[in-house]
């Protein structure tokens, strides 16, 4: 009878083995697919912050180039400007507004030829 109830209760035993070889299985199962979940979701989360970074970043450089356009189209207004107010005719109305008169007879002055030491 001893020997029965040994054998019972290693067949238990076994038996419970099995259960608990299972059970760990199922809760390393569980363990994976918990991870898999939380690089995927963190995974998710980065893609959406990579997105949202470059879709700001696309807005930046939009307004950026409006306002280097807007700055070319004001610089070639102002070489315009710069190139009327250069020009002779309005040279020549400004220096007389200014009283000022067109020399009549030129006269150069001839320098005698200096004497410099070289080095």
């Amino acid at each position: 009878m001893t020997v029965i109830s040994l054998v019972h209760s290693n067949i238990i035993r076994s038996q419970s083995s099995v259960c608990e070889e299972k059970s760990q299985k199922i809760k390393t199962k569980k363990l994976l697919v918990l991870v898999l979940l939380f690089i995927i979701l963190l995974s998710g989360f980065f893609y959406i912050l990579q997105v949202n970074s470059m879709a700001t970043k696309g807005y930046k450089i939009t307004a950026l180039k409006k306002q280097i356009n807007d700055l070319e189209d004001k610089n070639k207004v102002l070489q315009i400007n710069i190139s009327d107010l250069k020009s002779i005719n309005i040279l020549q109305l400004k220096s007389e507004s200014f009283g000022m008169m067109k020399a009549q007879a030129i006269e150069y002055l001839a320098l005698p030829p200096a004497n410099v030491a070289a080095r």
